[in-house]
């Protein structure tokens, strides 16, 4: 059956994270929950006066030893976690300097009021690992076109409740090149899921690398032709083995931007959004196609700083 990919991951770093919210009982209670309340239409917006200057999708490359394993804190610096009340329960990523971009799955039903944001976190076990930045949302903006039944225009942007200020440790990730199919590019996903179906989500950030497909292979895989959608994009290996997974719903799919090669600049292809388990054979991990929601987008988010690619 569909799973949206909420909270668990396959085999490899950190792999797409699915729930459904049929068979969790989390989800359940989640969308049990009073004040279900979203808001698909925005406000007017005023674009801000100034904006300083600054780079998106540069990862950082400091790296730390912590506990005695060599790992990469805040190298992925949009990363996002989403909580309900105090839970885990979906990614995001930083895309301006008070918007994130997630799943319209991981907000549908649920109380805008109690679902927070917490950038630079990297081990979700330890307090005192890194200085990380917890943000309230002041609004949930999800796409009118989502379908719960299908997944399609599986989409949402949070507002913070303040302005961030971007530094050497903290940056937004680069919204995808337009037009685009990213076909045969290799997609690097970032989650703290599951490392493998049904399994525990992750303690520290995770990350695995998949190959984008193009629609027209994806809808000859076990999803048939019409499970996937124009606003879809398919990634994954013919035998499984690497996926997103529940958990890692929300976060992103990056691309490495090939006009810069001397430079890698990540972009956010797409979003974790549903899948057949994970790591299926036959059944690649299924992301929302961030770049066709671009102007969407940036009429949702007029009101905030960019930061570009050069």
């Amino acid at each position: 059956m569909v799973a949206g990919r909420e909270l668990s991951s396959p085999s490899g770093l950190g792999a797409t994270v699915v729930i459904d919210s049929d068979r969790n009982p989390f989800l359940q209670w989640l969308t049990g929950l009073l004040g279900t309340a979203t808001t698909t239409q925005a406000p007017q917006l005023t674009p801000p006066a100034n904006c300083s200057e600054c780079k998106c999708g540069r990862t950082n490359q400091v790296t730390r030893i912590v506990g005695g394993t060599e790992t990469r804190v805040n190298q992925y610096p949009w990363m996002v976690i989403l909580q309900y009340g105090t839970t885990f329960y979906c990614g995001g990523s930083l895309i301006s300097d008070r918007h994130v971009l997630t799943a319209a799955h991981c907000v549908h039903g649920f109380n805008p009021a109690k679902i927070s944001a917490v950038l630079l976190d990297h081990d979700r076990s330890s307090s005192t690992e890194t200085e990380t930045i917890t943000c309230k949302v002041e609004r949930v903006i999800k796409h009118n076109g989502y379908n719960p039944s299908n997944y399609n225009s599986d989409i949402a942007i949070l507002k913070l409740d303040r302005v961030l200020n971007f530094d050497q440790k903290l940056r937004p990730v680069c919204l995808p090149s337009p037009k685009k199919t990213f076909t045969g590019y290799e997609g690097i996903v970032t989650g703290w899921g599951a490392t493998k179906e049904n399994g525990q989500i992750a303690v520290n950030l995770q990350e695995v690398s998949v190959p984008i497909m193009s629609n027209a292979d994806c809808r000859k895989s076990g999803y048939g032709e019409k499970r996937i959608t124009d606003n879809m994009l398919c990634a994954g290996l013919p035998d499984g083995k690497k996926d997103s997974c529940q958990g890692d719903s929300g976060g992103p799919l990056h691309v490495i931007n090939k006009d810069y090669p001397a430079e890698q600049i990540h972009q956010n292809a797409g979003i974790v959004s549903w899948g057949e388990g994970c790591a299926k054979p036959n059944y690649p991990g299924v992301y929302t196609r961030v770049n066709r929601f671009r102007t969407w987008i940036m009429t949702n988010t007029m009101d905030a700083c960019y930061c570009s690619e050069d």
